[in-house]
């Protein structure tokens, strides 16, 4: 009898060896799903994972997260970008990808960034150069630099100047504040 025991042994390592990484690839595969306890009766229940994504400080960072909303919801929609009148308008179509309201809010000024109007329900497959066409902008620039930050179609986030800016603006369709012209009293 011992020495069936001992034809077993190697047997029943195997099977405890198979059932701890079984046992550690679905804690694993729990906490990628978002679940706060993995399977009952499957060890201990794994630590909650935070609900809401931290939300970034910066005013780059803010409008990356953007700008990779505007790309999925893009994906999403068979290539056609969202209605777009305003930020706030725009809003509740990307909360879905950003999950934080306090993403739109320029964390310099406290004012929701500015997006461009022009590419409202556009496809993307039209558009000739994403890489040069501005989504996503600081309404004013950085105290001290004189430079905004900007997020284009394609993704990518760059600090510009003014004589940038400009140019971006006018070739992106962002619309120009309109400037009250002067009249001279009699």
């Amino acid at each position: 009898m011992a020495r069936g025991l001992r034809d077993l042994l190697p047997l029943i390592v195997g099977i405890i060896i198979v059932a701890i990484l079984l046992t550690s690839w679905i804690r694993s595969a729990a906490k990628q799903i978002g679940s706060s306890a993995p399977p009952a009766g499957v060890g201990m229940a794994a630590p909650p994972i935070a609900a809401r994504p931290v939300v970034a400080a910066t005013p780059d960072a803010r409008l990356g997260w953007l700008a990779k909303a505007i790309l999925m919801y893009v994906a999403d929609y068979d290539m056609t970008l969202p209605p777009i009148s305003s930020t706030t308008q725009l809003q509740p179509l990307l909360m879905p990808y950003v999950k934080d309201a306090s993403i739109f809010v320029d964390p310099t000024s406290g004012t929701t960034f500015g997006v461009n109007p022009s590419l409202s329900r556009k496809s993307m497959n039209n558009l000739r150069n994403p890489a040069d066409i501005v989504i996503f902008y600081q309404t004013q620039p950085e105290p001290g630099t004189n430079k905004r930050w900007v997020a284009f179609l394609d993704g990518r986030v760059e600090q510009v100047d003014p004589k940038r800016w400009q140019q971006l603006s006018r070739t992106s369709g962002i619309p120009q504040p309109s400037r009250k012209k002067r009249t001279r009293k009699p």
